[in-house]
């Protein structure tokens, strides 16, 4: 690719797991993509790098990507790390903070609830380059809440996430994907970057509150993920924008659908 990068994949995850549903991908799923990555010869940059990219503050010579992991799930520290840390891949992960070393307990996890990592785990992955972004509290829907609710699942996660770390923590994606004008207002007042579910490449005129980014449960066929990597995939991902939409119109799901 010749020319300054114009779009930027970020793509999300939650569960590397064999757990059914749509927010677990196989683990040998997960470790095809990331070496599909490699292949592809396609750099992975941090969303540090990302802020700094739609700021205008830094250029991307060659495609890259940013990797995300929504939830905190435990089989992120046994099943994913392994396979960024001998790729060198470095990737994001979002804390529900009151959910640390629980199990997850909001509306549409599973049947099977998946374990959530410990704070010890989280700071030994910190310790290593995983850096740690917000994913709020309690996972709450923040649509649903009141002000002072919606500030408090903001502002405590992060100052826990920090106090715990030592380190910023100024990234956040909200539970669902779920956002409005208002709660977009208040995450711009305490965060740098978020990002969503909107199912599309980040530009650098993309909201840097709202960022879009790639649910990686549609390239679980590995074949369909090169095509991606390699600028090819367009017309699939157009055709997965418009049955979620029309999923969501008719069913009302993005106030539950996570992916």
């Amino acid at each position: 690719m010749s020319g300054p990068v114009e779009t930027l994949p970020i793509l999300t995850y939650h569960s590397i797991s064999n757990e059914p549903g749509p927010t677990s991908i196989a683990p040998e799923t997960f470790r095809a993509q990331m070496e599909a990555i490699v292949e592809a010869g396609v750099d992975v940059v941090s969303l540090d790098e990302v802020e700094n990219w739609i700021a205008g503050s830094r250029s991307l010579e060659r495609r890259a990507v940013a990797i995300t992991f929504d939830d905190a799930f435990r089989d992120f520290s046994d099943a994913a790390f392994p396979i960024l840390d001998r790729l060198g891949f470095r990737a994001t992960v979002f804390v529900p903070t009151a959910a640390v070393g629980g199990v997850e307990n909001w509306t549409g996890a599973n049947d099977n609830a998946r374990r959530l990592m410990s704070w010890e785990e989280i700071s030994a992955l910190a310790r290593k380059g995983v850096a740690f972004g917000s994913h709020t509290r309690t996972h709450a829907d923040l649509t649903a809440l009141s002000e002072a609710a919606l500030d408090e699942e903001l502002i405590a996660s992060r100052q826990e996430l920090e106090r715990r770390l030592g380190k910023p923590a100024p990234h956040f994606a909200p539970p669902y994907g779920r956002s409005n004008p208002a709660v977009r207002a208040a995450i711009a007042r305490g965060y740098s970057l978020s990002v969503g579910v909107r199912l599309d490449a980040a530009r650098r005129s993309s909201p840097i509150c709202d960022l879009p980014r790639i649910e990686m449960f549609y390239y679980r066929d590995i074949s369909r993920w090169r095509a991606f990597l390699s600028g090819r995939g367009g017309a699939y991902l157009q055709v997965r924008r418009a049955a979620r939409g029309l999923r969501e119109m008719l069913s009302g799901a993005s106030r539950r659908d996570p992916y």
